[in-house]
C-alpha cells in the first residue's frame, strides 16, 4: 500500500531540484539577452555617429571572428572575441561630431582628441556593471582600450609592443584595418582590394605580428567573398 502524503513529499523532493535548474537556466537566459541588448545599443549608438561607418562595428566583429578560427581559437574564445569586436570603437561616442565627421585632414589637436577614443572606450565599458559579468567583457575592455597598438610598439594608447599586446586585441586591430581600407569614409573613397592586402603586407598602416598576418590572409578571400556578395548587410541583419 503506498502511503499518498510521503509519495507527495518524494516527488516535491525529486521535482525540487528540476525546478530550481529551470529557473537558473531562466535568468541566466535573461541575463544573456540583456548583455546582448545592452551591446547592441552601444555598438548601434557607435556606427550613428558616423553615416559612413555604419556597419563597422559588425563587419570588424565578423572578420575578427573568421581571423580567430583561421588561427585555430577555442569556439568560446571566438565567439567572446567577435561579441567583444562590437565594442571596439565604443568610446567614439565621447568623441565630438565636428571632430569625428571632419572631412578634411585633423589638426594634431584633433587627431589626440579622436585617440583618446580608445581610453574612453574601455572607461566607458567598466563603468556598466551588468556587463561585468559577461565572459566578453576582459576582452572588450582590453581591445577598446588597445585596438590601435601595433607590433613595433608605435601605436597608441601606451605604446605596446610584441606579445605586450593581447592576441584578442590584435586580431581586432587588423579586422579594424582591414574594413577602414575596404569602406568608403567620410575623408576618402574605397581602396580597392589588392591595394588594401598590400597596405597591411607591406606595413602602410602599422605593423602586425607575423603569425596573425598568415592567419589573416588564409582567411581574407572568404571575407573579400561575402563582402563583395552583399552578405556584410546579412551580417548586420543577423548578428543579435
Amino acid at each position: 500500500v503506498i502511503n499518498m502524503p510521503n509519495s507527495y513529499f518524494y516527488i516535491v523532493l525529486f521535482m525540487a531540484p528540476l525546478m530550481l535548474a529551470r529557473y537558473s537556466f531562466k535568468l541566466y537566459l535573461d541575463s544573456k539577452s540583456m548583455h546582448m541588448r545592452t551591446i547592441a545599443a552601444l555598438s548601434m549608438a557607435v556606427d550613428a555617429k558616423d553615416h559612413y561607418t555604419q556597419g563597422h562595428s559588425r563587419r570588424v566583429a565578423y572578420y575578427s571572428e573568421a581571423i580567430a578560427r583561421a588561427m585555430h581559437k577555442s569556439p568560446s574564445f571566438v565567439a567572446d572575441v567577435k561579441t567583444a569586436a562590437l565594442l571596439h570603437d565604443v568610446g567614439k561616442i565621447a568623441i565630438p561630431d565636428a571632430i569625428l565627421n571632419k572631412p578634411g585632414r585633423l589638426t594634431p589637436e584633433e587627431y589626440e582628441v579622436i585617440k583618446a577614443h580608445t581610453v574612453q572606450g574601455e572607461k566607458l565599458l567598466s563603468s556598466i556593471p551588468q556587463f561585468q559579468t559577461h565572459p566578453s567583457y576582459r576582452y572588450a575592455c582590453d581591445i577598446a582600450r588597445h585596438h590601435h597598438e601595433r607590433w613595433d610598439g608605435r601605436g597608441y594608447p601606451d605604446g605596446l609592443s610584441g606579445e605586450e599586446i593581447s592576441v584578442w586585441a590584435q586580431v581586432v586591430s587588423l579586422a579594424d584595418v582591414y574594413d577602414a581600407l575596404s569602406c568608403k569614409r567620410v575623408y576618402k573613397n574605397p581602396i580597392p582590394r589588392e591595394q588594401v592586402l598590400e597596405m597591411i603586407r607591406g606595413g602602410a598602416c602599422g605593423v602586425f605580428s607575423p603569425r596573425l598576418l598568415d592567419c589573416f590572409f588564409s582567411a581574407e578571400e572568404e571575407l573579400a567573398r561575402l563582402y563583395e556578395s552583399g552578405k556584410p548587410e546579412m551580417i548586420r541583419r543577423s548578428m543579435f
